[in-house]
């Protein structure tokens, strides 16, 4: 489809767009989208009122390149999100079932810009062009194409790593590895050699597969109930990973063609597995302490030749409570992982010898996956403020560059250089709030609630007929609330934030206490009339507000730092006095003020405290999988404690009664919830709970092609 698009900027209802500098800008203010959301605009608003189809989207947009059917609504998700735009009530672009997109604003030329635009960096396509009056929309989307696709990758020759743009490369082709149902991925190669091994888990089961490169034919590895994960290559015939079964979790020894063997064993969760080229016989990894010593993960060391494991806890002094992605340099002197101790969140190099710790950036807001690229760079697969992708992070002047982002729901989970190509492995789900009717046994998909985006962190009003929750939907997490009366959906806050974790609604309903991160990690009293913060400070740590006092004027929070305490701010000033320690979970204050339920770690369940003189009840209740407990995920109703049970992904609503003897109860069923739900909330009567559960995840191994 040949476009000659007349305007150089245009605009639409309140929108001005500059094609030339990928803004977007309202009232002012300037956002700035990825090029290729910007050729799916112009695309539409060239031939407004008309419907475009996804097969001319696809050929105009990615040209010569082979990509699938999906990532056409992932970029339109992308640019609504942008625009803020609603697909279920369409101010801009009209989803047409079957056919296409069709732009349904009216699109008009801006003539002049000069007192509207700010100068901005061109497309590297028109860069070196002369000023004109229009735009030739072919070069336009064939230079946003050139710098979609180049997203300055730029490779040393015969090495296959990202260096400086003194060498050009072009992208010949983005190709699927893999294309099977379910997801691919957790992927690894063997340095030496022309193949790889994956995961590939559907509703069957997950399994590890082997495949050469170049071929379409795999090999499947393992076939049994076992669930394999981080796979890892020893040598050209012997591989190690992790499996998992009804909470046992082993790492193996794979030799190929031969029986597994059991190198190590635990009940509690094993991930990450790495090897030290500098100590080829000892294998890294993580294991869940889930705060016994104080941490909720320990780093550990495997000997292959005796199968004898250690803490490296013991020999690296003060290691941090919550490691992730341990990698180690080339020469094994250096140790880097993802330090997300209190969602501190930032890369951290330890020089082993001297014990050094130094911080590369905390400016990811999450790390799923962390690989070499050489010795002067990282190449990780994260989340930077609100956009999802790989980065090169170089060591030596800590600078992050984008290598190409993710667009809609779908992220990157693991990324790895292979023989000058780049393989990448996607993830694409969407989270979906449900109400479980306990009374009934059925689940209310809230379908006029959910967009497709990600919805969480749900928590009823009062009077249950109104649900508060958080969402991306805007491209940006803020609260927004359901009226279960009128079926509608309404955005509450103005954060912008790259992440909201639960929010706490006031009793009189004016206000959410709520966590977010930004640029820094904040506490905040937003008010649920003007969607503003009230109050707010920058946290060092990630804490959880719990409960609200009676009158409304403080709240009980949870900080989580190694020992588990809870504080009791004021509202207003959001100063913090030490209420309980090692407690949290749950918290909530008596009619009349004087007394304070809450759980006790020490003890191991709730106790009854009297905020005058001290004195402490005890109830003894046997709650099981405390570790897996998330506030929201424990209530107290009348003579009733309603909880959640975890047995792997196998999630069911429990009861308990409240009890103060010495009697232990077994609880009550309540009824089963699908795998993996997160329960963030119960109701005032006992009869429902609020819960997030993820959509069919999909996923596969992608390459990136290049040529010299």
């Amino acid at each position: 489809m040949l476009i000659d698009f007349e305007y150089e900027k245009f605009t639409f209802v309140d929108f001005v767009v500059d094609p030339q500098a990928n803004l977007l800008i309202k009232k002012g203010r300037e956002k700035r989208i990825e090029s290729k959301a910007m050729s799916l605009l112009i695309l539409l608003a060239s031939d407004a009122g008309k419907v475009i189809t996804r097969k001319q989207l696809l050929t105009s947009i990615w040209p010569n390149v082979v990509v699938g059917d999906e990532v056409i609504s992932q970029l339109v998700y992308s640019l609504r999100n942008a625009l803020g735009d609603d697909a279920k009530n369409p101010q801009y672009i009209e989803t047409i079932p079957k056919k296409g997109y069709r732009f349904i604003a009216e699109v008009k030329g801006v003539e002049s810009t000069k007192n509207i635009l700010q100068p901005a960096e061109k497309i590297i396509a028109l860069r070196d062009k002369k000023p004109q009056s229009k735009v030739n929309t072919k070069l336009l989307l064939s230079g946003c194409l050139l710098l979609m696709l180049a997203l300055v990758i730029i490779w040393s020759t015969g090495r296959g790593v990202l260096q400086s743009n003194d060498i050009n490369f072009v992208i010949e082709n983005v190709l699927p590895v893999t294309q099977e149902t379910g997801v691919e991925g957790d992927f690894a190669f063997h340095k030496n050699h022309n193949k790889m091994v994956y995961v590939s888990a559907t509703e069957e089961g997950v399994d590890l597969f082997l495949k050469a490169l170049g071929t379409s034919h795999s090999q499947r590895l393992t076939d049994d109930t076992w669930k394999e994960y981080s796979p890892l290559w020893l040598d050209a015939q012997t591989l190690l990973y992790i499996r998992w079964q009804l909470g046992q979790h082993q790492i193996i020894r794979h030799r190929l063609q031969q029986e597994a063997e059991i190198l190590y064993q635990s009940t509690n969760r094993i991930s990450n597995l790495a090897i030290n080229s500098a100590t080829p016989n000892e294998l890294t990894f993580i294991e869940y302490d889930y705060y016994r010593h104080n941490r909720l993960t320990e780093l550990k060391v495997l000997n292959l030749l005796d199968n004898k494991a250690y803490y490296l806890h013991d020999s690296l002094l003060n290691l941090p409570s919550e490691i992730h992605h341990p990698i180690y340099s080339l020469d094994g002197k250096i140790l880097f992982f993802f330090d997300n101790t209190d969602k501190i969140q930032q890369i951290v190099s330890l020089n082993i010898n001297s014990n050094q710790y130094t911080t590369i950036t905390n400016r990811f807001t999450s790390v799923a996956h962390i690989s070499l690229i050489d010795r002067d760079h990282l190449l990780v697969s994260a989340q930077l403020a609100a956009t999802k992708g790989v980065w090169k992070l170089s060591l030596n002047d800590n600078t992050i560059t984008s290598i190409f982002p993710s667009t809609g729901g779908q992220k990157v989970v693991r990324a790895a250089l292979k023989d000058g190509q780049l393989y990448y492995a996607t993830h694409k789900t969407s989270r979906n709030l449900m109400i479980a009717n306990i009374n009934t046994k059925t689940i209310d998909r809230l379908e006029n609630l959910n967009s497709g985006a990600n919805e969480s962190s749900g928590i009823f009003s009062k009077d249950n007929q109104t649900i508060y929750f958080v969402s991306n939907r805007t491209g940006y997490y803020e609260l927004w609330k359901y009226d279960d009366k009128d079926k509608q959906a309404t955005i509450i806050s103005k954060i912008n934030a790259d992440f909201i974790y639960r929010p706490l609604l006031s009793h009189d309903e004016n206000y959410l206490a709520v966590v977010y991160q930004k640029e820094k990690l904040t506490l905040a009293i937003i008010s649920v009339a003007t969607g503003l913060p009230i109050s707010q400070t920058s946290i060092p740590s990630i804490k959880f507000p719990l409960a609200w006092s009676r009158d409304d004027k403080s709240l009980y929070i949870s900080e989580h730092k190694g020992q588990v305490n809870i504080y009791q701010y004021g509202r207003d000033t959001l100063q913090p006095s030490l209420i309980q320690q090692r407690a949290g979970l749950f918290a909530q204050e008596s009619n009349d003020g004087k007394t304070l339920t809450l759980f006790d770690y020490n003890v191991g369940g709730l106790i009854n405290r009297d905020m005058i003189n001290n004195d402490i009840k005890q109830f003894n209740n046997a709650i099981s999988n405390l570790s897996y407990l998330a506030p929201g995920q424990l209530k107290v109703i009348g003579s009733s404690i309603f909880t959640v049970k975890h047995d792997g992904p196998l999630r069911q609503l429990q009861k308990y009664p409240l009890m103060n003897t010495a009697d232990n109860d077994e609880g009550t069923l309540l009824m089963k919830l699908p795998n993996g739900s997160s329960v963030t909330d119960f109701n005032t009567k006992g009869t429902q709970a609020i819960f997030t559960s993820s959509t069919s995840p999909h996923g596969d191994i992608m390459k990136i092609v290049l040529s010299q």
